[in-house]
């Protein structure tokens, strides 16, 4: 199972790095530019300020809760359909408690049914009555802050000015990490 992840991530790795390092050796100056969306979400982007943003979608949940609750309802409805006709399956019966024993397969089979039952309960309640579910959301809705935003930078950041100074050298260090991630995705 971890070497099946571990190809896969380096494989994706492998292939970003590839296409970047062309990317940059090829034609340095048009990744480059000031204004380019590529340099902003490389090099210039605050990830933390912008994952650490409050988002308030209930007001557009509410408004739209026929339609919420009913797509809830369905996708819950065919994970139940879809888990009963599995229930019987040769994997469920054998592989599954090979892999993770007796009491592991059905931990996590018991865990996946009440997991739809309980996305069928809340599809349920936004089609119906959304208010019943108001308590929970508030409850649920506490505001954990993430790692303090370092804010706009002050100055270049020593990678982005790195690959200003040397692209094409960039290029090669990026090219030739990506073929080692596809040479180890290949070969594992």
């Amino acid at each position: 199972m971890f070497a099946h992840a571990w190809t896969v991530f380096c494989g994706i790795a492998g292939a970003v790095g590839v296409a970047a390092g062309a990317g940059l050796l090829i034609l340095p100056g048009r990744m480059l530019r000031e204004r380019t969306w590529r340099r902003r979400w490389l090099f210039e982007i605050d990830l933390i300020a912008v994952l650490n943003r409050r988002r308030a979608i209930e007001r557009l949940i509410y408004r739209h809760h026929f339609a919420f609750g009913a797509s809830v309802i369905a996708g819950a409805v065919v994970l139940l359909s879809i888990l009963w006709g599995l229930h019987e399956h040769r994997l469920v019966k054998v592989a599954l408690p090979g892999i993770l024993g007796h009491w592991g397969s059905r931990a996590v089979i018991l865990t996946i049914w009440a997991s739809a039952v309980f996305a069928l309960a809340i599809g349920m309640f936004l089609l119906i009555r959304p208010s019943a579910i108001k308590g929970f959301e508030t409850a649920a809705n506490r505001w954990i802050g993430s790692i303090p935003s370092a804010g706009k930078p002050h100055g270049a950041r020593f990678i982005t000015r790195c690959v200003l100074r040397a692209p094409r050298l960039t290029a090669l260090l990026l090219l030739a990490a990506g073929i080692a991630c596809l040479t180890v995705a290949t070969t594992s």
